[in-house]
């Protein structure tokens, strides 16, 4: 790891609780700020109230694509318990955090088990953390593979999205995340 690195925030919190709309809110609010932002969002893609899908864009240019899909009986390809992920979006992800240049912002949408139990997914992302060519980078976390993460990155700080963060308590957290940059520029 770079020991000039920005700081890593981990965002952890239980499935559907808004870690993804937690970013998104983050990232418009460093866009107000005009910070060089870099990375993937990855929201879910849905019909009506059924998650289908996990979409994926690329912060820089904004771009999109679809990730993955629900899984089905298929077993071909990149998968998890849940989705079946397309492999020429997965390397799309890739290369956009291979190229990813210095940087206000750095976001990472999700690492998950993929990356940190199979050696597989966005291996590219885990790289851009550990050179550390940002002042700070977001990185989603699920809570069973904190551990690890914290134990790759032991400088980190956690923050864990609550059931029904109000606006207010999800600003405080924004502001507390992009102070450090915003007073660097200043």
């Amino acid at each position: 790891m770079n020991e000039s690195a920005g700081l890593i925030w981990i965002i952890t919190g239980p499935r559907e609780v808004g870690k993804t709309r937690f970013c998104t809110n983050l990232v418009a609010r460093a866009r107000e700020e005009s910070l060089c932002i870099e990375g993937v969002i990855c929201p879910a893609g849905y019909a009506g109230k059924e998650k289908i899908s996990i979409e994926i864009e690329n912060l820089k240019t904004r771009e999109q694509n679809r990730l993955a899909r629900v899984k089905n009986d298929e077993t071909d390809g990149l998968c998890t318990d849940h989705w079946i992920f397309d492999p020429v979006v997965m390397e799309w992800g890739n290369q956009i955090f291979d190229q990813t240049e210095a940087c206000d912002l750095l976001v990472v949408d999700e690492l998950g088990p993929l990356e940190f139990k199979r050696g597989e997914g966005w291996q590219k992302a885990l790289m851009a953390l550990d050179k550390g060519n940002f002042k700070t980078a977001i990185v989603v976390i699920r809570p069973e593979l904190l551990e690890a993460a914290c134990s790759r990155w032991p400088n980190s700080k956690v923050i864990e999205i609550p059931s029904g963060l109000t606006d207010q308590a999800e600003e405080k957290f924004q502001i507390k995340i992009l102070s450090t940059i915003i007073k660097s520029k200043y």
